[in-house]
């Protein structure tokens, strides 16, 4: 029995998992059930039963041509057919990835925290000291930056050999997909939760921020506040990874038309090969005309937060002007 399920299987992984579809599939089965059952009680073996149902129901291709024509469906879709341990590797290098961006992202931050924190010993001092201290604190940064570009670049190679799965439909066998629908469903529970513990961290952040401003302490405040942003935009990568793993293998979200989404991506791209370069150019004319070496630094995170603005408002106006 099991056999001619996995036949089944087999014929209606390339056609969409519709109602109509799925009802024709319990049909054919219940049809084919009860023949076999015929034949087994005629005293026919279970490799003799099963042998004569799938010849007397026909070839895969015999069957995928009478869905497509005599049931009124389209041809099957088109796209990438993966194996359930494909999709679970995928999931899983996901997973992985999102969590070493992420600690990659924090130790940016706390570099950023540990500069202040050690410039700020430059108070009591002068002269030579000032400027080692200093120098410190710009070598501390800078250690925190080049530990966290390496984990940026491997996990973002590792990711890229997936690339593929971005652009083009995942076909999925019918229990795979009824799995990582549950999966999917149970995992919203976690995305909501991090997002949730995120903002509201970054919320009681702000808070002391404000608090210890008021109490003399705005300078610890402030390595508080960046620090906690810091892991709270650990929360949102992993979050937000986890989802969209989700989302691309089942062509939920964003990833229903891949097709408009990577014209999408591509307008985004545009726009951030000239923003980027010009926060450069910003960043410099700031520091070096100025000397606000030692505030100029804002500039990143108001101009990530801005260019997540920008992103998102290019990418919603790009799908509802090709939507109509």
């Amino acid at each position: 029995m099991e056999a001619i399920k996995t036949y089944l299987d087999n014929v209606f992984a390339a056609f969409p998992q519709t109602d109509r579809v799925l009802m024709l599939k319990r049909e054919m089965l219940a049809g084919m059930e009860e023949k076999y059952n015929e034949l087994k009680e005629e005293g026919k073996s279970e490799h003799e039963a099963i042998g004569s149902v799938i010849a007397n129901f026909g070839s895969i291709d015999e069957i995928a041509e009478e869905l497509g024509t005599l049931q009124g469906i389209s041809e099957p879709e088109s796209g990438i057919k993966l194996s359930a341990g494909e999709v679970y590797a995928y999931l899983e290098q996901m997973r992985k990835s999102s969590i070493w961006i992420g600690i990659g992202v924090w130790l940016v931050m706390a570099g950023i925290c540990a500069m202040l924190l050690i410039t700020s010993l430059t108070g009591s001092l002068n002269g030579a000291a000032e400027d080692t201290i200093s120098a410190v604190g710009v070598v501390v940064l800078l250690v925190m930056i080049a530990i966290a570009v390496p984990v940026f670049i491997v996990n973002g190679l590792r990711i890229d050999q997936y690339k593929h799965f971005n652009e083009h439909k995942i076909l999925l066998d019918v229990q795979t997909q009824a799995d990582l629908e549950q999966r999917r469903t149970q995992y919203n529970t976690m995305f909501i939760a991090k997002l949730s513990i995120g903002v509201a961290l970054i919320i009681l952040a702000v808070g002391a921020f404000v608090l210890l401003g008021t109490l003399e302490y705005q300078f610890l405040s402030l390595v508080l506040l960046l620090f906690i942003v810091g892991f709270s935009a650990f929360l949102f990568v992993t979050a937000g990874m986890g989802k969209s793993a989700f989302d691309v293998v089942l062509g939920k979200g964003d990833y229903v038309d891949k097709a408009r989404n990577i014209k999408a991506e591509k307008v985004i791209g545009t726009v951030s090969s000239v923003y980027w370069p010009a926060m450069v150019a910003v960043y410099l004319l700031w520091s070096i005309v100025w000397d606000a070496w030692s505030i100029s630094w804002v500039i990143w995170p108001v101009a990530g937060v801005l260019f997540g603005g920008i992103a998102g408002g290019l990418g919603a106006w790009h799908y509802t002007e090709n939507g109509r």
